[in-house]
């Protein structure tokens, strides 16, 4: 299974040690953001409902792989009745899908056996950030955007974190664990 970001890309970034959950929040939030699993996946098997088109799109990208396609129980030939286009897109050759209730069955192969860069990067921030905000939020007894503190006279200094406009956190619990800038880096991977 191809990893988005390990523990010592996180540390690495960081200089310090970092619990291994920051890694698996942080790849939950990019599969959710992307609504796709990114990592490979051996013979998936989905149905759909045959609607009486010409294409089918497959969910889950890339495709790397169509081992199987039955329409109404029967096996279909690749080239002769089907064929696999870009974008995941499986187009009926030679006539349309039988229209029907989860009549089509596909088993394909999909996602990335090496997670891209972009990917690896965004995770190892996100980690990184959710990681230190939960190390702020300890710090200050949770409450969001403390500073700095003295104890002469007892002072709280509080200020908006940043990363950009509409990048700011408000602490653990309201860290996003997105930024707007790595969704952009994260849009040509969704669906």
């Amino acid at each position: 299974m191809a990893e988005f970001c390990t523990l010592a890309d996180m540390e690495a970034l960081l200089q310090v040690t970092v619990p291994a959950e920051k890694q698996a929040e942080a790849r939950a939030a990019i599969q959710a953001y992307t609504g796709q699993v990114l990592e490979a996946v051996e013979d998936d098997e989905i149905s759909f409902d045959g609607a009486g088109g010409v294409r089918i799109l497959l969910p889950e990208l890339p495709v790397t792989e169509v081992a199987t396609v039955l329409e109404d129980d029967e096996a279909l030939v690749v080239d002769d009745d089907y064929k696999l286009g870009q974008h995941g897109i499986l187009h009926r050759i030679g006539g349309r899908w039988a229209s029907g209730v989860q009549n089509i069955v596909v088993t394909y192969s999909h996602g990335y056996a090496t997670i891209p860069q972009i990917i690896a990067d965004v995770c190892a921030r996100a980690a990184a950030r959710r990681y230190q905000a939960g190390l702020r939020a300890s710090e200050s007894d949770a409450v969001p955007g403390v500073q700095a503190k003295s104890l002469g006279d007892f002072s709280v200094t509080f200020a908006g974190e940043g990363g950009g406009a509409g990048e700011g956190t408000l602490g653990a619990s309201a860290a996003p664990m997105l930024l707007r800038s790595e969704k952009e880096s994260l849009d040509r991977f969704r669906v």
